[in-house]
């Protein structure tokens, strides 16, 4: 049996390769994180759904997909929004010193 090596090569754009960094200073530096709770209409659409999910659980037709693929409803969480301390281009522009520095 002959065995064969293949190998390709792909470039990952620098966003996606200081973002997978272990190393902190490549983070990028966060001014402050909104946080948005769920109104009421959320949690009023989250009850009818509910609601629904549960007369479809009951009905005898419907499939719920078994023990490994079940049905579920998540009540409405709150939504974060980042505001970054410097532009992507800034961060950048960082992530690439630092490449620089360490090379």
């Amino acid at each position: 049996m002959k065995l064969h090596r293949y190998s390709a090569a792909i470039r990952i754009p620098d966003e996606m390769r200081f973002l997978m960094m272990a190393d902190p200073r490549y983070r990028r530096l966060v001014e402050r994180i909104d946080i948005t709770q769920p109104t009421e209409a959320d949690w009023a659409e989250y009850r009818k759904v509910k609601k629904a999910h549960e007369y479809l659980l009951n009905s005898p037709y419907f499939d719920d997909g078994g023990p490994d693929e079940r049905s579920s409803v998540s009540p409405p969480e709150p939504t974060r929004e980042y505001v970054y301390a410097e532009t992507t281009e800034e961060w950048l522009t960082r992530c690439r010193a630092i490449e620089q520095e360490d090379s």
